[in-house]
């Protein structure tokens, strides 16, 4: 292996590190789910809380393995990530691909599940805004966009324009 590439064992440690704190950013939006499901807002803002130590903990290991690959002189993208695997041994290379397959995999199931998340968060939010006119005695169709791209009302001006 030659001498500028970056110590594979470091690597692998770091990705490893890596899949621990999106396995418990995955558990974290699991347990956001259910609290949305129950209204629970005390746990809500306890996993909000908990969630923002794990992105930064994730954001810091990110950077970590970056610099790893950027002091190499490798670009920490695809391209970058193939050319390094394809400059390592058979078993090194395996181990590698295997690590970073099971970080996107991962990855891909935090992205879904936040997805998931955001969907339930708006649909809550609509459901709360419709509750609310209801209650201020607003109706829907008289909700109208104002300069500022907020809703506005716009029942008065509906008034003064018929007569």
């Amino acid at each position: 292996m030659p001498t500028n590439l970056p110590p594979l064992d470091q690597i692998n440690a770091l990705t490893t590190q890596g899949i621990g704190f999106l396995t418990t950013l995955n558990e974290l939006l699991d347990a956001e789910y259910h609290a949305l499901q129950q209204r629970d807002v005390a746990e809500l803002q306890t996993l909000v809380e908990q969630k923002t130590a794990v992105l930064q903990q994730l954001e810091e290991n990110n950077q970590s393995r970056n610099q790893f690959f950027i002091a190499a002189g490798i670009t920490p993208n695809k391209a970058g990530l193939a050319d390094y695997q394809s400059r390592l041994n058979e078993a090194d290379a395996h181990a590698f691909k295997h690590g970073w397959s099971e970080l996107e995999i991962v990855l891909r199931q935090v992205n879904d599940k936040n997805k998931r998340n955001e969907i339930v968060i708006s649909r809550n939010s609509r459901n709360l805004e419709q509750l609310m006119s209801i209650l201020r005695g607003q109706n829907q169709k008289n909700t109208l966009y104002n300069q500022s791209g907020g809703k506005g009302n716009y029942a008065a001006q509906n008034s003064l324009g018929k007569a």
